[in-house]
């Protein structure tokens, strides 16, 4: 009976499709729903994010799906990417993977998922990113993002936070903070993703080759359009 169970092990694997790490993760859907985001909520009219902020930016990043829920005490979750423009090229770079939590104490109730986007205006804040445990509103000064195709004169007068946040959500919520929430890197997918244990400085200061393609649509549209 045992040589039998052993027997039937060893063909149920032989017999099973092998699942890349990167696969399991979810490295190459995260990357493939960071640029569905960032078109979907550009094309959405008169509140998308300002063309003027996106071509002066010195990155973004995109978190597809952060989890949010609560009863009185709240908790989020999720996993993004972070790409930068490179200072000399003006080209962008990337991905380098994040991940993104935190709780929350307020009146609050529901579950809600909703997508991130967060305008990182100069290198300063791309590197702080690049730091573990980053607070938002602590390490980095953060505000909402102003919406619209273009930036008003006034508006634009008034723009000095380091970084501006954008979000989409797709349920109910309601007393949403962002107050202790941490972004931290994920360096094992990004080991998934480009097979080498690159450092996140290394992605997007680097000068990485053969990044995998879905990596390469988001660049190729970044690069076209900003």
């Amino acid at each position: 009976m045992k040589r039998l169970f052993i027997f039937f092990i060893l063909i149920l694997a032989i017999s099973t499709p092998k699942i890349s790490l990167a696969e399991e993760i979810g490295v190459y859907k995260r990357a493939t729903n960071a640029l569905k985001v960032l078109t979907e909520l550009n094309e959405t009219p008169d509140k998308g994010i300002p063309q003027d902020l996106l071509s002066n930016c010195a990155g973004i990043a995109i978190f597809p799906r952060v989890l949010k829920a609560g009863f009185i005490i709240g908790a989020n979750y999720g996993k993004g990417i972070l790409i930068a423009r490179d200072p000399k090229t003006n080209k962008w770079k990337g991905p380098t993977f994040l991940t993104i939590g935190g709780g929350s104490l307020g009146w609050q109730i529901g579950v809600e998922a909703t997508d991130f986007v967060l305008v990182i205006m100069n290198e300063n804040g791309v590197k702080a990113f690049l730091n573990n445990n980053l607070t938002l509103g602590a390490g980095l000064s953060i505000a909402a993002g102003p919406v619209g195709r273009k930036l008003e004169a006034a508006t634009d007068a008034t723009l000095k936070a380091e970084v501006y946040s954008y979000s989409r959500s797709k349920g109910f919520f309601a007393g949403i903070s962002l107050q202790g929430t941490y972004i931290y890197n994920d360096y094992d997918s990004n080991q998934a993703f480009y097979m080498h244990p690159y450092l996140p400085s290394e992605i997007l200061f680097g000068n990485i080759k053969n990044v995998p393609e879905e990596a390469q649509a988001l660049l190729d549209y970044m690069n076209k359009h900003y």
